[in-house]
């Protein structure tokens, strides 16, 4: 496989600016697992580099797992399973490198689909009031990053600084120490998600009536409204990430009677 617009790397630790080369193009997809990185000849004359830090960068992506070594045969792409995406190095390559990876936004869709609805559940019965409130003032900012009447971002970083907020203050408020880490680690994770989804949203402020009732429903100490809300939240991200049809009216039906009678007005 031919490599993609690569250049000399220069400066100093060229090992770790060989590992950044390799990434981008391991975290965008050009290489898959399984796939076949090119020789370390190949390599030191695309980067312009000796072999010690062609070996060098190599060996930064075997150590968070990204790669294998095989005596005779090369280097290989691992399994996406085998990452080490709790790195903060990876996390942060995610964001820089993987968003025209499909793969990858779904990996990290299922991880968020499947945990945040408990996460909201927690939220709902452990949230401070400094936690409420951190939550209410990252929904704010969502809200005003959208103009109200065609429902469409003026400012979409501020939108996608809010979006993550919003999500990292309710990890927060679960007050376990487990997943308050999580919610560090995985910012820039999140952060892929929300800069795709939001991107390319047409309902905006289907997404804000969503984000609103996970808020409203952990502000009222309602955890299964809190989860199910939040698996609303999901519906959404997930049609946004092209996974199912748009949003139409008999989701919003089934979705305002998955909610408590006082909640359902939050949202209509």
């Amino acid at each position: 496989m031919t490599q993609r617009g690569t250049k000399a790397v220069k400066g100093r630790d060229l090992g770790k600016q060989v590992a950044e080369r390799l990434a981008r193009d391991l975290f965008s997809g050009v290489y898959k697992p399984g796939d076949l990185l090119p020789k370390e000849t190949e390599l030191t004359h695309t980067f312009a580099v000796s072999r010690v830090s062609v070996r060098a960068g190599l060996q930064v992506l075997v150590s968070l797992g990204i790669v294998k070594r095989y005596t005779g045969q090369g280097t290989v792409v691992s399994e996406y399973r085998d990452w080490n995406m709790l790195d903060p190095t990876m996390t942060g390559w995610m964001v820089d490198h993987a968003a025209p990876n499909i793969e990858f936004l779904n990996e990290l869709f299922e991880f968020r689909q499947t945990v945040e609805p408990m996460i909201a559940t927690i939220a709902a019965t452990r949230a401070s009031a400094r936690d409420l409130a951190a939550i209410e003032e990252a929904y704010f900012g969502m809200e005003h990053a959208v103009n109200a009447i065609d429902g469409r971002a003026f400012d979409q970083q501020a939108l996608d600084d809010a979006d993550v907020a919003f999500h990292t203050a309710i990890y927060r408020a679960t007050h376990n120490i487990i997943w308050a880490q999580l919610a560090h680690i995985l910012r820039p994770s999140i952060q892929l998600i929300v800069r795709k989804t939001n991107a390319s949203a047409a309902e905006l402020n289907d997404t804000l009536r969503r984000h609103k009732a996970v808020m409203e429903c952990i502000r009222l100490r309602q955890p299964e409204a809190a989860s199910n809300a939040a698996v609303q939240v999901m519906i959404r991200t997930k049609a946004d990430l092209g996974r199912t049809g748009a949003h139409d009216a008999s989701d919003a039906q089934e979705f305002r009677a998955g909610l408590p009678q006082k909640n359902q007005e939050i949202v209509r």
